[in-house]
């Protein structure tokens, strides 16, 4: 199934064990035009954070529900390192979320 990225701005990030943040934005692939990183905001739940998770984490989109699933922890996110702190390698492979 596709999905516009435009309309998935705001859908909140349900984490394995629940709910964790919205996607502010995404990161594209300049080469691929694949979905490299979810942009996500943790603000109501981890003091204001914005950190990436991998494109690859996402077990399933609800689009009716406005919600993405993914297969981590709310711990796992939460240790995620905040977006102006990371830099990108456009040939890493992608790991399920940036762990410093």
């Amino acid at each position: 199934m596709l999905h516009k990225t435009s309309e998935m701005r705001g859908y909140h990030i349900v984490a394995t064990d629940g709910e964790i943040g919205h996607v502010d934005d995404f990161l594209i692939g300049d080469s691929s035009r694949s979905l490299r990183y979810l942009i996500v905001d943790t603000s109501n739940w981890i003091g204001g954070r914005t950190v990436l998770i991998s494109g690859a984490a996402i077990e399933r989109i609800d689009s009716p529900a406005k919600k993405i699933f993914v297969t981590l922890t709310r711990a796992e996110i939460q240790r995620a390192p905040a977006v102006e702190s990371v830099k990108i390698d456009p040939a890493e492979t992608l790991p399920a979320i940036w762990i410093m």
